[in-house]
Order: C-alpha cells, then sequence, then structure tokens
C-alpha cells in the first residue's frame, strides 16, 4: 500500500489508491502499471465533454458514455478500478496470465503481429519496470 502511494503521488490516479489496494497484489500491480505505461498515471487520458473519463489503462469496452479514441469513460475513479481489475482478474485466472509478458495480450490483442517488436519490448519492458517494483513489496 504505501509503495503504490509513493510510487503514483502527485498523479492523478492518486484518487484512485484506496481502491486499488484493495485488490490482491498482482491485480494491484497491473492496474498500477499498466496504467503507468497507458496514460503515464492519469496525465494522458481519454476525455467526454472536456471531463476526464477515468479511464487510465487504454480500457475499450462499449458503454452509453465513450471518450476519446473509442475508449470506455468510467463513472468514477471507483468504477474505473472495479472495471478494469475485474478484466485483469480473468486474464490473470482463466487465462494464468501473471507476468507483463504474458499480460501483452493487453497492448496486442490476441496477437501482436500488427504491432512492431520494438513497440511489443517496449511495453513489456516499460509495464516490468513498476510491476516488479510493487510486487518485490
Amino acid at each position: 500500500e504505501n509503495n503504490i502511494k509513493e510510487l503514483v503521488e502527485g498523479y492523478p490516479i492518486e484518487q484512485m489508491v484506496p481502491y486499488i489496494i484493495q485488490k490482491d497484489n498482482l491485480t494491484a500491480a497491473f492496474l498500477v502499471s499498466i496504467a503507468k505505461k497507458e496514460s503515464n498515471w492519469g496525465k494522458r487520458v481519454p476525455v467526454l465533454d472536456g471531463e476526464d473519463c477515468f479511464n487510465y489503462w487504454g480500457y475499450r469496452g462499449i458503454r452509453d458514455r465513450m471518450g476519446t479514441g473509442g475508449h470506455t469513460c468510467f463513472d468514477s475513479p471507483q468504477d474505473a478500478v472495479d472495471t478494469v481489475g475485474k478484466r485483469i482478474e480473468t486474464l490473470i485466472r482463466k487465462y494464468e496470465l501473471t507476468t507483463p509478458e504474458d499480460m501483452i495480450i493487453w497492448k496486442c490483442g490476441s496477437s501482436c503481429a500488427g504491432h512492431s517488436n520494438y513497440g511489443v519490448k517496449k511495453w513489456i519492458s516499460d509495464v516490468s519496470l513498476y510491476f516488479d517494483k510493487i510486487i518485490e513489496e
């Protein structure tokens, strides 16, 4: 908990820490590390009518409210963490994706064929940096 709070201090995702720390350690580590890669912890985000969509993960699930770039808009920070956390938990439990290398599906979908090798390696490396810091605790 303290490790996550220290990492994200001063970033928009800081408001989500109370919900993130309710998740198991693996899910929390993915929530924080993927959000760092995808949005710089909430500094680059989809918006709707000028409002933050609380989508710090590049999540694209169809809802009534969709933000820029076809990204999901969440109703609140808690809604965002609960929804994205549930998806991550499913990927962990059902498909046994427990490392950033495994979780590359978040970037690529079912295949990385349309992505550059550099981009894939960079995503894994960037996510691993913060994932490892959280898991080590």
